[in-house]
């Protein structure tokens, strides 16, 4: 029945006192010793799972609970060896380029944040700083649609420019907090109009207790006006670049 080793991450030493659990379609998870690392696997199933919210969920929380106690390079979901020897030598032939990945997260975590403006928020801040505005918007609302056509497309033009300004200060400010508390730091899309802020943040374990403070008084400050969605630790994803193709031969992805 099985199709393979599915991998979940790689690591130097086994996470100790971490229950690894079930992984994918229920398979029981293991360290495997290979080639002076250690691969968190479980035999695949022979149908390749899908990419659902489920099956990915399943993956994550794996290295969830083996990064609480370890530092592991967490691999995509869905990337399967054919069998313990062709991962053993693919690990050997990639030691290098392992090892320095490795190094790049040693002892560190990620911490997500997504910062928003809560609802209409932004908007009556610009048009509190900018009367003109207001009175643009004020003047346009009690005529025809089809008398201020240009007026209006001036008016969205002006609070675009305006809102960012605004967007690019608050993220600036933002990262002025936190940034200097992290190794690395890395900017992900915003995935609407009122977010203004998605980082990653690679933290030192030891400053993590400081980092979640910093946030704490942020969100203390400003929770008024902004919503703070952070999370974590998680694998740092964002911070390790592995190829599919390092682990099998040829590995698969789904």
């Amino acid at each position: 029945m099985s199709g393979g080793l599915w991998l979940y991450g790689i690591g130097m030493q086994a996470p100790g006192g971490a229950p690894l659990g079930e992984g994918v379609a229920g398979a029981a998870v293991e360290a495997m010793d290979a080639a002076g690392f250690v691969a968190l696997v479980s035999q695949a199933p022979a149908e390749r799972p899908a990419p659902t919210r489920r099956h990915m969920l399943t993956h994550t929380a794996v290295l969830e609970r083996a990064t609480a106690a370890a530092d592991v390079l967490p691999v995509r979901f869905g990337t399967v060896a054919p069998c313990a020897v062709t991962l053993a030598r693919c690990l050997a032939v990639n030691a290098i380029r392992l090892r320095d990945a490795m190094a790049g997260i040693s002892d560190c975590v990620e911490l997500g944040l997504r910062v928003s403006w809560r609802e209409g928020v932004i908007f009556e801040e610009i048009l509190a700083a900018e009367p003109s505005l207001r009175a643009m918007r004020d003047r346009l609302a009690t005529r025809p649609m089809q008398e201020t056509y240009q007026d209006r497309i001036a008016l969205g033009r002006r609070v675009e420019a305006a809102l960012a300004s605004r967007r690019a200060a608050e993220a600036a400010a933002l990262d002025a907090a936190l940034a200097p508390l992290a190794a690395q730091v890395v900017t992900l899309r915003e995935v609407d109009e009122a977010m203004f802020a998605n980082r990653a943040f690679l933290v030192r374990r030891q400053d993590e207790q400081r980092f979640d403070a910093a946030v704490a008084a942020l969100e203390a400050q400003q929770g008024a006006r902004l919503l703070f969605r952070y999370v974590g630790p998680v694998p740092p994803f964002n911070f390790v670049s592995l190829r599919a193709e390092w682990f099998g031969a040829p590995a698969q992805a789904a």
